[in-house]
């Protein structure tokens, strides 16, 4: 397989003409900073060069390797911190902000980071297999905005494939249909998101629907009315009312009960096998009731 052949200019020195090329050229000029062993031969030639006169002083020579130490540090950090903030962004979408270092325009990359690269201790995000600098970040997007940018991207397109306006008929019913269905699936989010960045599309939109109106071609939007759900005055009528009921039959075997007991010796056993009976179904209600009040409880709770 024949290799890619890089875009060079006359005198022979590569042209950068895409957003990562320029990325990376940026980047690449950045990294011409003084480590420790360039610093060391600038202190050694110092010294050997210094005034034997006035020379300088050990405490110096400490303070200025300390100083340069100090600051090597910070450089080291900053360069972990960014792995670490581009080792998070892995998976998400984000949008790239890049300078071209030959015409000073200004372009965006937008896309998922695949994975992160550390190339001379720079750390660079791939996104669709080019590389960009992490100091070239402009955005990260969230999910939520993610969709609905999506969203917003696969419903403009469709749209902008129908022709003029003066040109669509009843031929059209099922694209402009399915455009229709489509935004009324939307999420209130993504609805939000596409009166904000989409209002000339959906103006242009209504037009369409409009035209097809003449044809006696209607949508119809779907109902967002919820069903009705019960109040707390409906929950307490009802409750009180259960209870009232319960509380009448309970009257009413307690009465029976206190008949029996005054009733005959030969009416007896009957009455204790009533009471037995009315006991049971005593308990029945008892236990409705009790069962209420725990429904109650729990009602109160969720409202």
């Amino acid at each position: 397989m024949a290799g890619l052949m890089a875009p060079v200019d006359d005198k022979g020195n590569l042209v950068t003409k895409t957003d990562s090329g320029d990325s990376l050229t940026k980047k690449a000029k950045n990294n011409n900073v003084v480590d420790s062993d360039t610093f060391l031969t600038l202190l050694v030639a110092e010294m050997q060069n210094q005034d034997p006169l006035e020379p300088t002083s050990n405490t110096e020579w400490v303070s200025q390797y300390a100083t340069f130490t100090q600051v090597q540090q910070l450089s080291e950090m900053g360069n972990a911190m960014d792995q670490l903030r581009a080792n998070s962004m892995v998976g998400k979408e984000v949008v790239m902000k890049v300078t071209s270092e030959s015409t000073g325009e200004v372009s965006y990359k937008d896309g998922v980071v695949e994975y992160v690269l550390v190339e001379n201790g720079k750390t660079m995000l791939v996104i669709d297999g080019d590389k960009y600098s992490i100091d070239d970040l402009d955005s990260v997007l969230s999910d939520e905005y993610s969709e609905a940018l999506g969203k917003y991207r696969e419903w403009t397109a469709k749209l902008s494939a129908l022709p003029s306006l003066q040109f669509v008929n009843e031929q059209y019913e099922g694209a402009l249909k399915e455009l229709f269905d489509d935004y009324y699936a939307m999420d209130d989010y993504q609805k939000s998101f596409m009166e904000k960045y989409a209002a000339d599309h959906l103006d242009l939109f209504q037009q369409y629907l409009a035209k097809l109106q003449l044809y006696g071609i209607e949508f119809e939007a779907p109902s967002g009315e919820e069903e009705d759900k019960a109040t707390l005055d409906d929950i307490l009528d009802s409750f009180n009312q259960k209870m009232d009921e319960i509380l009448e039959k309970l009257g009413s075997l307690s009465a029976a009960g206190d008949s029996g007991e005054s009733g005959s010796d030969s009416e007896d056993s009957d009455s204790v096998s009533g009471d037995v009976d009315g006991a049971d179904e005593t308990k029945q209600y008892e236990g409705a009731a009790e069962q209420s009040q725990v429904i109650t409880e729990a009602t109160f709770k969720r409202v």
